[in-house]
């Protein structure tokens, strides 16, 4: 939400800093000079490569796989199986959540290379770039760059900083020819996941490493993104282990303000890591996976560094039961002012008794940070560890050959509030085979990070003005009661249909209080409490056409209204101004088109609403991408983004002075062998 002044509203979306704070964390952090060795090592691999002979097996067996995909009608599509809805394998059809799977094959012919920018393709989704290296992501309202009330995850191990309960989008920057598929669900799934996934879930699945053998070359090149390159190497150890390596780097230019001077923002990474996967006769499956990265963003003159590593036994059992563990370590650290280490893990038992598919888990989480105090942000106190507790159990009941009903909860305990329950129900009605309809009631919570409780501002506003800035220890989880309805229509093989609404109901809203000001000196005094409520609805819709063998169509639209206001007593005038930091309406229209000599023409139009609060203009994008498989195991492609107009504005309610979105162009070669 927008505070109370342009400090208060940085701090609460991480991007206000001291000028000292980065002295307190260490001696001089400048970005490490090797971050040059992925092209050098690109270029000596491929003249390593080139003199070897080329075993197109694998690249044939690829291509097949996606003409398999590509030639699916959608009533085989509609078998497509997920997990992120109800943490079980299940079909797509299936799920009374709305959701959106983005599987490879979209990936490759997107022309995207980011993370975020993928997430363009879901309906209903809100993304806007706010500058070279950051973004704000959010579903059904609420966006900021650190926005709180989407859970974002990556094979099942969150990716949310728990200082602003947020994702630093800057620091997924993994290859995206290894992403098997990516679940978005729009709405709350709390009662599976816990805590802040409110609004929606986002589910980053990774292939399995016998999915990758063999040697993938990427390069890429272009503006303002000026090369990404990864390399990756995948094999078998034995009859039972499969393993992949990889390493990528990237460097980005910077951006243009509306004032056509630069705006500082080029950044730059790499990232390398592993995964093993072990499979028994037995039934058990086993995976090792974890990598390393270092990113230097101009923006806010640091660097960071980190990684993590996760281990899930998972084992099935006779009589449809089965069972899974998982741990992981990660660790952030961001050379200005934060260290943050995570330790987490999750078990899960699901089994099935006549009309019974009953699920329940347990899990634990530990969260050490370590903040560095600076003379104007203070942290009380600067180091603390976090500990979470929770249980879930859903039943889902078959009532009838076409009617579930999926009871269930999640119970969590939090050093902050304590317990905090989420439960939810969901009813599915197969009306007829080609017929979805499912409605949902659900409880979802949002609860206190450090920058609620901890944080302490005291900084100029002007010459005479000082701003006196105090987190309150008292703030309590901000909460969510959503009523949802959907459909799902097959019209015809070749045509389909989906439809989702919502009421959304929000209390204890976090606003930002006013005090009394003091006057020796003139200080502005400025605290947060929970008294701000608002309501929120809206529609969205998204059709699939196979207009012939060779040609798909792809559109949705996604309208919604948000009313934020603020209870009696509140001195808050601000926040309710931020109900229109979201569009009123977004809608896209995406083609995929194979023409004859293994050409791929693909385009995408975006529409994006005005943003009346922070004064953006509304947004018409083109992208276009032109790709040749020149041979099985070679693919070439040229990629144009944002060809409407030179560069525009996207979100300005994280920076002083806002980035403009320019107009791309990126060619890419992926060479698989």
């Amino acid at each position: 939400m927008k505070r109370g002044c342009n400090e208060t509203a940085r701090v609460r979306r991480g991007t206000f800093r001291g000028k000292n704070v980065k002295k307190r964390m260490g001696s001089d952090h400048r970005p490490p000079r090797h971050l040059t060795w992925i092209p050098l090592l690109g270029s000596g691999f491929l003249a390593i490569v080139s003199a070897s002979s080329v075993h197109a097996g694998t690249g044939n067996e690829q291509q097949a796989q996606m003409e398999q995909l590509l030639n699916m009608d959608f009533k085989e599509l509609a078998e497509i199986r997920l997990t992120s809805a109800a943490r079980k394998d299940q079909k797509l059809v299936d799920t009374t959540a709305a959701v959106t799977v983005i599987d490879a094959e979209e990936i490759r012919r997107s022309g995207m290379t980011s993370v975020p920018e993928l997430l363009r393709l879901v309906p209903g989704l809100n993304v806007a770039r706010i500058n070279a290296s950051n973004w704000a992501v959010t579903a059904r309202g609420f966006n900021a760059q650190f926005s709180n009330k989407l859970l974002v995850l990556m094979d099942g191990r969150t990716l949310y900083t728990p200082l602003f309960a947020g994702v630093n989008w800057n620091l997924q920057e993994i290859p995206l020819a290894d992403v098997e598929r990516i679940e978005v669900i729009r709405g709350p799934g709390a009662t599976m996941w816990g805590a802040n996934a409110v609004n929606g879930v986002i589910n980053i699945i990774t292939r399995k490493a016998a999915d990758t053998h063999g040697n993938l070359v990427s390069v890429s090149a272009g503006a303002p993104e000026s090369w990404r390159t990864t390399l990756r190497h995948g094999g078998q150890a034995g009859e039972k282990v499969d393993y992949r390596v990889y390493a990528t780097g990237f460097d980005h230019a910077d951006f243009r303000r509306a004032n056509n001077t630069g705006a500082g923002d080029d950044w730059n990474g790499e990232r390398g890591g592993f995964r093993m996967d072990w499979h028994r006769a037995s039934g058990e499956e086993m995976t090792l996976q974890g990598d390393l990265f270092a990113m230097k963003e101009d923006v806010v003159d640091g660097t960071k560094h980190g990684g993590h590593l996760l281990g899930r036994w998972t084992k099935t059992l006779p009589e449809e039961r089965n069972w899974s563990l998982q741990l992981y370590f990660d660790r952030n650290v961001n050379t200005a002012f934060e260290q943050t280490n995570i330790y987490d893990a999750d078990w899960q038992y699901g089994l099935r008794h006549q009309d019974h598919a009953l699920m329940f888990g347990a899990g634990y989480r530990l969260t050490t940070t370590d903040l560095a105090n600076g003379p104007f942000i203070q942290w009380n106190p600067p180091s603390r560890h976090d500990q979470l507790f929770n249980l879930f159990v859903q039943d889902e009941i078959t009532l009838a050959p076409t009617v579930k009903l999926s009871l269930g909860s999640k119970v969590e305990h939090n050093d902050f509030t304590g317990v905090e329950i989420q439960p939810s129900g969901r009813l599915m009605w197969r009306a007829a085979e080609d017929q979805t309809l499912w409605a949902a009631v659900s409880r979802a919570v949002r609860t206190p990070a450090r920058v609620d409780r901890d944080f302490r501002l005291t900084a100029p506003i002007d010459l005479n003005t000082m701003l006196s800035f105090r987190g309150n220890p008292d703030i309590v989880s901000e909460t969510l009661l959503a009523w949802e309805l959907g459909y799902r229509i097959q019209i015809k093989p070749e045509l389909s249909l989906e439809l989702a609404g919502f009421y959304n109901q929000y209390d204890h809203l976090v606003s930002t209080e006013n005090r009394p000001p003091t006057f020796l000196p003139p200080t502005l005094n400025q605290y947060y409490a929970n008294k701000a409520i608002a309501n929120s609805y809206g529609v969205e819709s998204a059709m699939e056409w196979r207009v012939t063998e060779r040609w798909k169509l792809i559109a949705s639209h996604a309208w919604m209204k948000m009313h934020l206001e603020v209870i009696d007593g509140s001195t808050d005038t601000t926040s309710p101004g931020s109900a229109d930091d979201i569009p009123r309406h977004q809608w896209q229209v995406r083609s995929r088109l194979d023409l004859p000599h293994d050409l791929e023409l693909d385009g995408a139009v975006f529409g994006v609403g005005r943003l009346s609060h922070l004064k953006i203009p509304a947004v018409t994008r083109l992208d276009l991408r032109l790709g040749w498989r020149a041979r099985p195991d070679l693919n070439l492609s040229l990629t144009g983004q944002n060809l409407l107009d030179d560069r525009h504005p996207e979100f300005t309610g994280t920076s002083v002075t806002a980035s403009e979105i320019p107009r791309a162009i990126l060619a890419r070669m992926d060479w698989k062998f």
